[in-house]
This record gives structure tokens, C-alpha cells and sequence, in this order.
């Protein structure tokens, strides 16, 4: 559950001023989207308002202020329209960038959080060798249990090695966690869960984009591309130095098998010339001719 709470009451006043703030983002932004807070705290929620300052508009509001923001700005078709996609507890991002290239720049731009007990590394979670700062005392058995090599140097624990304490893929323990704290590594990536886009029209569902398998499609598209354009001899610039290269190859092989005595290919007409030869007296030795 997220820790960030849009629940407590709230006066008529603040309901106004909120209301009149949403009507003037459903205004002023071509796109709005619904998104999910899981996982987002507080102080993550403010790290990424920062980020996005100059881009996009966070706003955590009731979904009972947003949809009469929605009603003043388009009316109750809409407010009928998206009324199923208005539950739980939602932040609303407003934008002139379509939803996708909003998932983009969130994807990109993910925030670093602590982990907690039960949490799957996303990666390799590594406690780096350096001096933590952190005074000796019973602190050094929560290192000593975890396997990290330590040693007491100007007054602070030092950890010897670079560590792995959690391997990519399992789950984070409340002893990793607790240590991950006290050295302030933040292993686990999180941003917001985009679920549904609004244009004004029409209601933008699975805003989500694989990358890799995106740039995988376009890598074979070039590559058909690529073919066709050779098997066709298509006279285009990025591909006439293969198809001359494959011309001269052809011509090379054409006049080798007519044996014509051109220059540029005599030298393997002779060559392979002489390897029929050898073969045929090696053929000869195995039947006693010499």
C-alpha cells in the first residue's frame, strides 16, 4: 500500500481550491492520465514532482474532486465515461505529450526507494567496499552475519570488499533491509503505474511500451528491407555498394567458369586449374598410375 494518503477531510475552501485547480490542468494539458500510487511514498512522489516540474502535473486528489473538475470541463458524458476507471486511489498526471511518451519519460527517469522485507531485486544488490562512517559496536554483527569483510579504520566500520548481498531475482530479506537502511542504499526502482489516458474523446487504455522488443521489430524490418532491396536491385544510395560488390563477385565467378583469359581473374582460373590437376594425380596414385 502506498504511504502517501489523499483521504483525510478536507475543508470546503481546500475542496474548491482543489477543484478549481483541476479545471484549470483539464484546461491548459491535452492529455490527462490515471494513474496508480502502489508502492509510492511520500518523499518519492516529491522527487519525481521535481523532476517533472517544467513537463507534467501531478496531482494526488479524491476521485470524488476529480470528477467534478470533469464534469465542469467536459460534461457528464464524460464523467459516464470514465467512471469505472475512477477507484482506488489515483494520482492524475496532466500533459501535452501523449500518454506513451509520458510512460517513456517515467521509465527513464525511475526513483530510487528503500527496499522492504520481501522485496524482489530488481538487480545484484551490492554493499560497496568504503568507509560507511558508522561507529563499531553491535552494528558489526549485522555485517558479520551477512558475510561482509569489515574493519575498524579512523573511528568507522569499513567494508574491505565490494558485496553482493542479494542476487538478482531473490527476495530481499529484513536483515538486508535493515543494514541497506542503515548505509542509505535505496536498491529498488519505482515510478508511477500508468492505467488509463484521457484526450478529451477518447479513453487510452495499456500505455505501455517494450522497448526491447520494439527495437528487435525494427532491426528485422531493416533487415527485410534490406533483403528486398538487394534481390530487387533497387538503385538506392545506402545499398548501391553492396549490390556493386555483388555484381563484381558474380562477374568474378562468370568468368572463372568460362575460363576466359581476362586479366583480372586469370590468376584464378590458373589457380583452380591447378587444383583439378592435383586432384587428378592424387586420384591417379590410389589406382597405381604414375
Amino acid at each position: 500500500m502506498s504511504k502517501y494518503r489523499a483521504t483525510k477531510k478536507i475543508s470546503r475552501e481546500r475542496k474548491e481550491r482543489i477543484i478549481n485547480e483541476l479545471v484549470e490542468y483539464l484546461k491548459n494539458y491535452k492529455y490527462f492520465i490515471i494513474a496508480d500510487l502502489f508502492k509510492i511514498k511520500s518523499r518519492d512522489l516529491q522527487e519525481l514532482r521535481k523532476k517533472f516540474y517544467n513537463s507534467l502535473k501531478l496531482k494526488v486528489a479524491k476521485n470524488s474532486l476529480f470528477r467534478v473538475a470533469l464534469k465542469k470541463v467536459y460534461g457528464d458524458g464524460a464523467v459516464e465515461k470514465l467512471e469505472p476507471y475512477l477507484k482506488n486511489q489515483n494520482i492524475f498526471i496532466f500533459s501535452n505529450a501523449n500518454p506513451y511518451e509520458v510512460y517513456l519519460q517515467l521509465e527513464k527517469n525511475k526513483i530510487k526507494t528503500s527496499a522492504k522485507p520481501g522485496d524482489i531485486a530488481e538487480e545484484d544488490i551490492i554493499v560497496p567496499a568504503g568507509n560507511t562512517g558508522i561507529a563499531p559496536g553491535p552494528v558489526m554483527s549485522k555485517f558479520s552475519k551477512l558475510k561482509i569483510p569489515t574493519k575498524v579504520e579512523e573511528g568507522a566500520i569499513t567494508v574491505t570488499k565490494d558485496t553482493v548481498v542479494v542476487k538478482k531475482g531473490e527476495k530481499i530479506s529484513s536483515e538486508v533491509v535493515e543494514l541497506l537502511n542503515l548505509l542509505g542504499i535505496k536498491p529498488i526502482s519505482v515510478t508511477l503505474k500508468l492505467k488509463y489516458g484521457f484526450d478529451g474523446k477518447n479513453i487510452i487504455e495499456n500505455i505501455y511500451l517494450d522497448l526491447n522488443q520494439i527495437k528487435k521489430e525494427i532491426e528485422t524490418a531493416q533487415q527485410y528491407a534490406l533483403n528486398l532491396s538487394l534481390n530487387a536491385v533497387l538503385p538506392i544510395k545506402e545499398i548501391m555498394p553492396i549490390i556493386i560488390a555483388q555484381a563484381h563477385t558474380n562477374s568474378i565467378k562468370v568468368l572463372q567458369s568460362l575460363v576466359i583469359p581476362d586479366k583480372e581473374v586469370l590468376k584464378y582460373s590458373i589457380q583452380r586449374a591447378h587444383l583439378y590437376a592435383q586432384n587428378i594425380y592424387e586420384l591417379l596414385k590410389t589406382k597405381g598410375v604414375s
